[in-house]
């Protein structure tokens, strides 16, 4: 008897574990922003993307291609180099949070220093995005938006078979 109920016990316990293990990887799985960057930073890197993959249907020459990979790189150096000083300030923050007695006008003041680098780091970055769009003429655009949402016409579907493939 001792023994169905250990292993019963057992049972249950290796479900509910391996459960909790699926949420969690589920969860981290639908958050992580590994990808393609944070949300703004994520904006610009499928912005340039799109540009550089269909650069041929949009018509763009050679040099503007050249631009914008010059512009991706450039702009995914910034944002290392934004996060990394946004790390360091969180870990002083923490450092002094850990402190007895807080010094409270320290901590404010690194809460604040935090956030001026974040809006720094959103502010550069929409103004990659602006540079990114500035690139395209409106028909271009317009033509990257019709391909972002799949809808494509038919013509430029028989031009192109290869870009209908798998919708």
């Amino acid at each position: 008897m001792k023994k169905k109920l250990t292993g019963a016990c057992l049972g249950i316990f290796v479900l509910a574990m391996g459960i909790s293990m699926a949420n969690v990887y589920a969860y981290d799985f639908r958050h992580s922003k590994q990808k393609c960057g944070g949300e703004i930073d994520g904006m610009f890197y499928k912005k340039a993307h799109m540009i550089l993959e269909n650069y041929s249907e949009l018509g763009i020459p050679e040099e503007t291609v050249e631009k914008t990979k010059n512009l991706q790189l450039e702009t995914n150096k910034a944002v290392i180099r934004q996060n990394a000083e946004i790390e360091i300030v969180s870990l002083d923050l923490a450092a002094k949070l850990h402190e007895y007695p807080v010094d409270v006008e320290t901590v404010n003041k690194l809460v604040d220093q935090q956030y001026e680098l974040k809006k720094a780091k959103a502010k550069s970055v929409v103004g990659a995005i602006t540079q990114l769009k500035s690139i395209l003429t409106k028909e271009q655009y317009e033509k990257l938006r019709k391909l972002w949402k799949g809808g494509l016409s038919k013509e430029d579907k028989e031009k192109n078979p290869m870009r209908n493939r798998g919708r």
